[in-house]
């Protein structure tokens, strides 16, 4: 009987264990870690280990505040690693603003900010 019990504990615990990390998206990033899939980098990383940083500025409705902004080698897309999503924004004229459908991004003193539907969403 103890063996029973010891190989159901064994098994469980591989199981268990095996679990960690399972969710890789469909690059084969590991959500649970905190990696997402950059199409700019095409590489997964993670929000919070990015250069560029932004935080929500309006926080009641969210539990996560972070974003980050990746820009590709000429600086003409700009992806915005957003929780749940990723957006590129490109960059039509020489101005240094990106823009896809309703979203903004523009540079500030300190940073950059993102606005949707023109109110400032991170910062």
């Amino acid at each position: 009987m103890k063996k029973v019990i010891l190989s159901g504990a064994i098994f469980f615990c591989a199981f268990s264990f095996a679990q960690t990390g399972s969710d890789r998206g469909s690059h084969g990033c590991i959500g649970s870690a905190g990696y997402t899939y950059s199409k700019i980098k095409e590489n997964c990383v993670r929000v919070f280990e990015q250069e560029i940083k932004m935080t929500q500025i309006d926080q009641k409705n969210s539990s996560s505040s972070m974003a980050a902004i990746i820009f590709s080698d000429n600086k003409r897309k700009a992806e915005v690693l957003l929780p749940g999503e990723n957006i590129i924004l490109k960059k039509r004229c020489k101005k240094d603003i990106w823009k896809k459908g309703k979203y903004i991004l523009t540079p500030t003193e300190t940073g950059y900010k993102l606005e949707k539907d023109n109110i400032a969403i991170y910062q």
